[in-house]
């Protein structure tokens, strides 16, 4: 009886550990926004440049901050969402 008691014990540790590894990060925070800030800052290039031909500058420009600034809207909602379902605050 002892053994299987061990085993079982040592099996919900194992069990315990994993959780714990899958409720981790995959990266920093300060990293995952310095990467967003990159991904927006080159999303709004990229529309300005493509839309300035067709729209005129001003209104391009207005069209490259737009989607610029829904990627951090994306983000922002995303982890309203997820500190909202772990109860974290």
């Amino acid at each position: 009886m002892g053994k299987k008691s061990v085993k079982k014990q040592q099996k919900r540790e194992a069990e315990k550990r994993q959780m714990e590894l899958l409720s981790k990060p995959w990266i920093s925070m300060r990293t995952g926004i310095i990467v967003l800030a990159v991904v927006s800052i080159g999303m709004t290039i990229l529309t300005a440049y493509q839309a300035i031909p067709v729209r005129g500058v001003f209104e391009g420009i207005l069209w490259g901050l737009f989607f610029g600034g829904a990627t951090w809207l994306v983000f922002l909602g995303y982890l309203l969402f997820n500190r909202f379902v772990r109860g974290k605050r």
